[in-house]
């Protein structure tokens, strides 16, 4: 089922798209309630597939990933209302810019929900330099 997009708007977390050290990022909030995924088998970005074993999620104070191409009926991934999930693909960084992202869930009683997610790439955050140590002033006496 394509999830309407005011529906994907109330999932994905809007400016989460972000390279990191070994790829690239996005996240997703459930707002709606109690669910159990049970399958993630489609990722693409700009129209590239990404093989589900370079895919890991993870949920927000989970000690763990879970590789996409793990999670099954028999292996699922609980998620409550207000979870935040980190979606991570191993791969080369995304280009600066506009990427169309689709992602797809198996969710164990809705099925598979597809969800089109059109996003620019964050930029990186700037590196803040080292505060300065403190000075010790001359007392007056």
């Amino acid at each position: 089922m394509r999830v309407p997009a005011f529906l994907v708007r109330r999932f994905y977390v809007a400016g989460s798209l972000r390279n990191t050290d070994r790829g690239f990022q996005l996240q997703a909030q459930n707002e709606m309630g109690e669910g159990m995924i049970v399958g993630m088998p489609r990722i693409a970005v700009d129209g590239a597939l990404i093989e589900p074993a370079r895919i890991t999620a993870a949920r927000d104070g989970a000690s763990d990933a879970v590789r996409a191409d793990r999670i099954t009926r028999t292996s699922p991934v609980p998620v409550r209302r207000g979870d935040r999930v980190t979606i991570h693909v191993d791969g080369p960084p995304l280009a600066a810019g506009r990427h169309e992202l689709e992602v797809e869930l198996v969710e164990r009683d809705l099925g598979a929900l597809q969800l089109a997610i059109t996003e620019t790439l964050a930029e990186p955050r700037a590196e803040r330099p080292p505060a300065e140590p403190p000075t010790a002033g001359a007392l007056d006496g």
